[in-house]
């Protein structure tokens, strides 16, 4: 397959714990003939860290976290998809949100991760290839044309969390009647080390949704009870005022009643680096109702402290947990006389999902990371449970990549070497 690898960005300045860079928007506007009908349309696009991308203001993307999560020096990849059903005669826009993901982690300084060789602003390559009915084409790659502005997302990390700020949406940005000539441009950027594949480990979708069974007051806000620990986002819907700022601390342990973060924190943290622990921030617009899901994190958590909303808007509606993982196929199932065993067999299960984000980690939560001896001593129960034999043979395309020149491979993988 024949790669686009022109790469584009929208500024050279990457996001810090101490500075943050808005994640960038990108639309590119072009004409197809009115007498002729479109025959194929195929467009194969990366994103580095992560992508979310539409056609004419529909959001085509596979599932959360696309295309990846890996190391840009050993291997980039790609998807594909068939767009020919989006697309119509006379104007048409694709438009591009990007996420720092992996390839800018600054809330994975721990196994340094913020001094990754790799590290820059999100940055795209794609193409978008089109034949009509007499056989003519077009093409549209990622090139300067492409226009480029700042969105509401102020800040992402694929650790900490993401920073919302909706009094800088741009309504339609996505569609073609947007009025963008006040955006910028886009500029090229060296294209990543690493070998382009398409990817094949299954996408990670929404598999359930949950409501609070409760929610308590606390002396600084209002305790979110999910009833299970499981991994993914919450979905936000509020009617709030102008600048209201809406703080949500992601977590898996109370004591006292209380919310406690410090077993997904780490002792080398500074007060800044433990305050940005799965924490989520939505600042309202102030316009009736308003809904906000995260697009470039995934969080650990049963529990979540929400500060900065008042006891009229502290309702079960608030917030919907919506339970994320690699969409896996069931292979098997387990069930006996023994209560305790269904017991273990439902925790293993719900374990396995929470973790797979297209690989197994050690924990959604914490570290997101892929160790080696964890997945060894977890894939063959994993295969007895899960047709999850496409994923875990994508990661060990990863796997060999990251092996030094001896053959010994680091312990967690992706790695920042």
């Amino acid at each position: 397959m024949n790669f686009p690898d022109q790469f584009i960005a929208a500024t050279t300045e990457y996001t810090t714990l101490e500075k943050h860079v808005p994640a960038p928007y990108f639309r590119k506007l072009f004409d197809i003939p009115d007498n002729r009908n479109i025959k194929a349309a195929t467009l194969t696009i990366t994103g580095l860290g992560f992508y979310r991308v539409f056609v004419n203001g529909t959001e085509i993307t596979k599932g959360a976290l696309a295309p990846y999560i890996s190391n840009p020096d050993d291997i980039v990849y790609y998807d594909c998809y068939d767009v020919s059903t989006y697309l119509g005669p006379g104007k048409n826009v694709l438009g591009i949100l990007l996420g720092n993901g992996f390839n800018n982690n600054p809330g994975g300084h721990i196994w340094d991760f913020d001094k990754a060789p790799w590290r820059s602003a999100p940055k795209t390559a794609l193409r978008l290839e089109i034949t009509m009915d007499n056989n003519s084409s077009m093409a549209i790659e990622s090139d300067e044309s492409f226009r480029t502005s700042p969105s509401p997302i102020i800040f992402d990390d694929y650790r900490c969390g993401e920073y919302y700020d909706a009094r800088l949406e741009q309504p339609g940005w996505n569609t073609a009647e947007f009025d963008d000539s006040n955006w910028g441009f886009a500029f090229r950027v060296p294209s990543p080390r690493g070998i382009p594949r398409l990817c094949s480990a299954e996408p990670i979708t929404v598999h359930s949704e949950i409501k609070p069974v409760s929610v308590t007051p606390q002396d600084d806000g209002f305790l979110y009870d999910f009833g299970v620990n499981l991994a993914g986002v919450c979905r936000l819907c509020i009617e709030g005022f102008p600048g209201q700022e809406v703080v949500m601390y992601h977590g898996e342990y109370i004591k006292d009643g209380k919310l406690i973060l410090d077993n997904i924190r780490f002792r080398q943290m500074s007060d800044m680096q433990k305050d940005m622990v799965q924490k989520s921030i939505y600042i309202c617009k102030g316009h009736g109702r308003e809904e906000y899901t995260p697009s470039f994190v995934y969080n650990g958590f049963r529990y979540v402290l929400v500060k900065g909303i008042s006891e009229e808007q502290a309702t079960p509606e608030l917030l919907t947990y919506l339970v994320m993982h690699s969409k896996l196929a069931e292979r098997g199932s387990f069930s006996c006389s023994d209560d305790t065993a269904n017991k273990l067999q439902a925790m293993v299960r719900r374990s396995d999902l929470s973790n797979f984000y297209y690989f197994p980690t050690d924990c959604p939560h914490r570290e997101k990371n892929g160790w080696t001896g964890d997945a060894a001593l977890s894939y063959e129960h994993m295969l007895l449970n899960l047709a999850a034999e496409n994923s875990l043979c994508e990661w060990v395309r990863n796997i060999c990549k990251a092996q030094n020149d001896q053959g010994a491979p680091p312990g967690i993988i992706p790695t920042a070497g």
